[in-house]
């Protein structure tokens, strides 16, 4: 049951100046309002009191003609769906797998090394960086007033290079944010989780890491695997980290399963911040930008994957390139409220951490390793 118009009427004019107001079918309202630089945060004051009536409130429009209506709260759940949940389960079978090629490796550098023990601290590793991701978008959805979403994390395919659990998450709202601040929040909140999970998890890899039985030249391992370089921030982490670790002796390397599965947990950062459509990166761009800029963007990063040559990520260029040709538009009650500067300068940021996440090519290998 809806409060009588005149309630609802009382606390937007309480809050805007109204030039006009209609009463629509149904007793939604509509008001022609004069926006002013502290309507964002007077539309947020307004959303939980006019809630408590019944209503939903929408900004819309533009500074010099702006709209705000109020219609009829809908609490219609829609079904769910089990794509997702079916998503979900050939992602953990394809984690499950790479994590047993993972253990040959580990079964011909240290014999020793209990194989359920780094089994275990390999695909657990991976599985916390991606459930990190989800945690963190929900938490911060919750809380921010960001709108629901359903996540669909696309899983990796061991025929396809690179051959890692999953090529990313792809979300589409199921209820709209408050305003573009809160919904580039929830979005960010994501690859923010993964990147400072992943940070301490190969810290603690590194630290934990145990030398090879035998050097890795006289091991199969030398002419059949490909290596993957590592990226400029473990780089760093590993100077830092420097005087903690025991040397290595020559000829032979350090092994870590956990700082193994933190180096893929990079490479999901790299993959999941770019500017793709349907990926977290992607929906920044969307906030951030105009939509012939997010698609402009979305290109730029489909080249960026073409070009990387460690490992090759065409397989996922492809599928970003399929999904780029789809429009999509971000779902915000304020939707003439601009997103902030700092949170511009925020979006700027998540791209370039996103290639210091990225392996170093190979081409560049001998410049920048040491």
């Amino acid at each position: 049951m809806s409060a009588p118009p005149e309630s609802a009427e009382q606390l937007v004019r309480s809050l805007f100046e109204v030039k006009q107001h209609f009463v629509l079918p149904d007793g939604e309202l509509e008001f022609q309002v004069a926006y002013e630089p502290s309507a964002g945060s007077k539309f947020a004051e307004l959303k939980p009191k006019v809630a408590s009536l019944g209503y939903r409130p929408e900004l819309s429009g533009s500074a010099e003609e702006c709209v705000l209506i109020l219609r009829k709260a809908d609490h219609d759940q829609k079904p769910s769906s089990r794509i997702p949940a079916l998503l979900l389960f050939f992602t953990l079978a394809a984690l499950v797998f790479s994590a047993l090629l993972q253990q040959e490796v580990y079964a011909e550098l240290v014999p020793d090394l209990s194989p359920y023990v780094s089994f275990s601290a390999y695909g657990a590793t991976m599985a916390a960086i991606l459930g990190a991701h989800e945690l963190g978008q929900r938490l911060v959805a919750r809380n921010r007033d960001g709108g629901r979403a359903s996540s669909y994390i696309i899983p990796g395919i061991p025929i396809l290079p690179p051959f890692i659990p999953s090529w990313g998450f792809v979300s589409s709202q199921r209820d709209p944010a408050l305003n573009r601040d809160r919904l580039f929040d929830t979005v960010v909140a994501g690859p923010l989780a993964m990147l400072g999970l992943t940070v301490l998890l190969f810290a603690i890899g590194t630290l934990t890491a145990v030398q090879s039985a035998v050097p890795f030249a006289q091991t199969d391992l030398a002419s059949t695997t490909v290596t993957i370089n590592p990226s400029l921030i473990q780089l760093g982490i590993d100077s830092l980290l420097a005087p903690f670790v025991h040397t290595v002796a020559p000829g032979y390397v350090a092994v870590s399963p956990i700082a193994d599965g933190a180096t893929v947990g990079f490479i999901f950062v790299f993959l999941f911040s770019l500017p793709l459509a349907f990926y977290d990166g992607g929906l920044l761009a969307n906030i951030a930008l105009s939509p012939r800029g997010a698609r402009a963007a979305a290109y730029l990063g489909i080249l960026a994957l073409l070009a990387v040559d460690t490992p090759n990520y065409w397989a996922v260029a492809l599928l970003a390139l399929v999904l780029v040709g789809r429009p999509y538009r971000t779902r915000v009650l304020d939707d003439v409220s601009p997103l902030s500067r700092s949170r511009r300068w925020l979006f700027a940021c998540t791209i370039v951490v996103a290639f210091l996440c990225l392996p170093i090519p190979h081409a560049l290998g001998p410049f920048l390793l040491p």
